[in-house]
């Protein structure tokens, strides 16, 4: 992909006057991420806003003890609202993001987004799709948080995140990050799974054994 493939997905761009679409081709920059790398990282100053073409950024907080939960993920023809309110009200960031697969975007300069939200509907549109996603994402983490038990928003996740051969690949920890727990928490959580028949573990990746089970569970 390159910037322009990215940005003719997305509808602020498609639904741009001629002159609009040739200011965001020309300012907007694009970036590949390898997995593992940031984008950018709480406390920073506000950077250019990426829109994603491909893949996945995951967007979380990093608690006092040094927990992480997940807020949000931001995938294809998403952008992030955390890096859209910096840029907007000119404040740092509140939470850090990154790459979760190789993923590919747009950035897009914070003075140009300005402009172009004080002068582009569809722009402005795209800001309110983008506050009414992450406002959903995030209320649906404090319901689970506050009314789920861990052994259901573990069995969500492995269901969620199972390939076609019902195989997840990842790590305990990488599971405590994007529940907001702690890794000795979801190893604990599996081995009862794995006692009950509902999954297998083994390095690196679990397997899901009953379905039924697993979904009894969440």
């Amino acid at each position: 992909m390159d910037k322009q493939d990215i940005l003719e997905r997305v509808a602020f761009y498609r639904e741009a006057p001629a002159e609009l679409q040739a200011s965001i081709l020309a300012r907007a920059r694009y970036v590949k991420l390898a997995q593992g790398d940031r984008l950018f990282s709480e406390g920073e100053a506000p950077i250019p806003v990426a829109v994603v073409g491909s893949g996945s950024i995951r967007v979380f907080r990093i608690g006092s003890t040094g927990r992480e939960i997940t807020l949000y993920h931001v995938r294809g023809q998403q952008s992030s609202l955390v890096s859209m309110l910096s840029v907007l009200l000119g404040r740092p960031l509140i939470a850090t993001a990154q790459a979760e697969v190789a993923t590919e975007a747009v950035l897009l300069p914070a003075a140009a987004l300005r402009e172009w939200v004080s002068t582009s509907e569809a722009m402005r549109r795209f800001i309110f799709e983008t506050m009414n996603q992450a406002l959903v994402d995030v209320t649906s983490l404090l319901e689970d948080v506050a009314f789920r038990t861990i052994e259901s928003r573990l069995a969500v996740l492995l269901l969620q995140h199972a390939d076609m051969a019902r195989v997840i690949s990842m790590r305990h920890e990488d599971i405590a990050a994007e529940l907001g727990t702690a890794r000795e928490v979801v190893s604990r959580v599996l081995e009862t799974f794995e006692r009950r028949g509902a999954v297998r573990r083994s390095r690196g990746r679990i397997e899901i054994r009953d379905d039924a089970l697993l979904r009894q569970l969440s």
